[in-house]
């Protein structure tokens, strides 16, 4: 995504360009996995950042949500907040993000979705 500077409109282009970001809350919430697959699917770059409950997610979890085989790349980029996957011991399950990481991915995003 390229710097925009104080005072640069944004312009349909950058916007074009920028990816959506998906905040899950909820462990195994298949209506989330489910949209993030079919956007991924009509060619949308899909970022997910794992929140609360939803640092419990594994992997198989995900392909399993995704609908994807046992040994299927996760497509998405994955991510989780730093301090709930600490929180609730799972370490870096994901590569972890801090909360003002977060706020930097939600404001390049587009659209930002939350579930």
């Amino acid at each position: 995504m390229p710097v925009v500077e104080p005072g640069t409109a944004w312009s349909s282009e950058l916007v074009a360009q920028a990816p959506e970001l998906h905040l899950i809350t909820r462990l195994a919430d298949s209506r989330a996995w489910s949209m993030c697959a079919r956007r991924q699917a009509a060619g949308a770059r899909v970022r997910v950042v794992l929140l609360h409950d939803a640092v419990l997610e594994t992997e198989s979890g995900v392909r399993r949500q995704l609908g994807l085989p046992d040994s299927a790349p996760v497509p998405l980029t994955v991510l989780a907040c730093a301090r709930d996957a600490v929180g609730r011991g799972v370490g870096e399950r994901w590569a972890l993000v801090d909360y003002l990481e977060i706020i930097r991915l939600s404001s390049e995003s587009q659209p930002l979705i939350c579930w």
